[in-house]
């Protein structure tokens, strides 16, 4: 991208981002294996004749706008160890998860006296991350915004809303219809109702909200393919002559994405087109591969290249792949 020294300049912020993507990744597991389990309601009659029973809810803040409950409710989880498949995505389990992952309070999220809290704040982190080892973006109090930010594989958005802190413009993007339509409702009521399980059938309603400070405004949300990105998002800003051109975003951020979809290598291909010279890619991942998501050949790495040989050399995935058929829901 751009001239050689600004070539070197990326390829060594990218260097950068990875390693501490790493440290990312390593606390992001440890979330998993504390975070609660979530379990889904049945339907919505059955939930609520439940909770009177048991006593098991409390009624989220005033103000708090709720989603509504599909007829099918999922009951497979979105954790690494999901074999699930992408439908999850598309569930209302899903989306309460990720409204706790992403906007939940730390004591709602890790009530664990113990527990890993340097796991936590994961989507500020991130972008945090970009603004980093972005020049374009100032960081300090008092300081104004510059840039633009890509969040692809969004989710409900809490990386997005995050990157406003230090962008002046973000766009948020994810191939879940549903993940959308939350981000979207945050952004416009800035708190949204989940429901999350204490124990097993009983269930608990927290509420998550985007922190006060964070201008909602700045942040779009939009749904797509993040192995097929939107010709408006690559370079040239949609230009068919500066198609082939570097990109136009500041900092891209694909957090817990890449182990997701069913073409992982085309997504790489295609960030060359969206990041602009200068600029900076932040890949998040615990490389989780599963064929649920990505097909076997399709795999960046995690497994042997010859399987039927006693030493073979480990990594090495062939081909572009990603999660079973869904592109671009990550974080």
């Amino acid at each position: 991208m751009g001239d050689t020294a600004a070539g070197s300049e990326t390829a060594r912020l990218l260097v950068v981002g990875a390693i501490a993507a790493t440290a990312a990744c390593a606390a992001t597991s440890l979330y998993w294996q504390y975070s609660w389990q979530y379990e889904a309601k049945k339907n919505a009659t059955k939930s609520k004749k439940g909770s009177k029973a048991r006593g098991g809810k409390k009624s989220p803040g005033a103000g708090a706008q709720t989603l509504k409950p599909g007829a099918a409710m999922s009951t497979t989880s979105t954790s690494p160890g999901s074999t699930g498949g992408v439908q999850v995505y598309e569930q209302r389990r899903a989306v309460d998860e990720y409204l706790q992952f992403h906007f939940g309070k730390p004591e709602d999220v890790l009530p664990f006296k113990d527990g890993p809290r340097s796991a936590l704040a994961f989507t500020s982190r991130c972008a945090e991350l970009c603004a980093k080892h972005t020049r374009s973006c100032k960081i300090g109090r008092g300081s104004s915004q510059e840039g633009l930010a890509l969040d692809v594989g969004c989710a409900v958005g809490g990386a997005s809303f995050e990157l406003a802190r230090h962008f002046r413009e973000v766009v948020g993007i994810d191939f879940s219809r549903a993940f959308v339509q939350a981000a979207k409702l945050m952004k416009e009521r800035g708190k949204l109702a989940y429901s999350s399980v204490k124990e097993a059938d009983i269930t608990v309603r927290y509420e998550g909200a985007v922190p006060d400070r964070v201008d909602r405004s700045r942040v779009t949300f939009r749904q797509g393919d993040a192995c097929k990105l939107p010709t408006s998002l690559l370079g040239g800003g949609g230009s068919r002559a500066n198609i082939a051109s570097h990109g136009r975003h500041d900092a891209v951020l694909a957090a817990n994405l890449l182990c997701r979809l069913p073409d992982p290598a085309a997504f790489l291909r295609a960030a060359a087109r969206l990041v602009r010279p200068g600029g900076v890619l932040v890949l998040v991942s615990p490389y989780s591969w599963l064929e649920q998501w990505t097909p076997r050949d399709q795999w960046l790495g995690g497994f042997y290249r010859d399987e039927l040989s006693t030493g073979g050399d480990a990594g090495g995935g062939g081909g572009s792949g990603s999660g079973g058929g869904r592109s671009g829901s990550g974080s």
